[in-house]
């Protein structure tokens, strides 16, 4: 099921805190690199940068697909890179670590989904 809109883009602007994940996205935006290519660009341990590429693959900004033997990431959509290059402020409250984010959003959206129950629930009391 995909997110809602809102919700969505609270993820992505989470998402784009991370100076490392910014850096990410405008090394693939010159074209499609293997690990250890990024790595190097953004200067980080291939460690590092492999955590990072996940979090950037689970919300959709990049897929990752194998050619000649190695692991090739591409960005899904470069209007991602307009967004980054505008340098739009993310703010403080959203500085947090992929596992918070994820999580944080998770109960947000639950929250959500009990208050939209709790509508239908009353709604449908009444006509009974």
């Amino acid at each position: 099921m995909p997110l809602p809109p809102h919700l969505f883009d609270e993820i992505l602007h989470k998402a784009l805190a991370s100076d490392i994940r910014r850096r990410i996205l405008l090394s693939l935006s010159k074209k499609d690199k293997y690990l250890s290519e990024i790595a190097a660009e953004v200067e980080k341990k291939p460690q590092t940068v492999n955590f990072h590429l996940n979090v950037l693959s689970e919300i959709g900004l990049i897929e990752g697909a194998w050619k000649e033997g190695k692991k090739y990431y591409s960005l899904m959509d470069k209007k991602i890179i307009g967004f980054i290059s505008e340098r739009k402020p993310i703010p403080e409250r959203l500085h947090k670590p992929p596992h918070e984010i994820v999580a944080d959003a998770m109960d947000k959206f639950s929250k959500r989904l009990d208050r939209i129950e709790e509508k239908l629930d009353m709604l449908l009391g009444k006509k009974l």
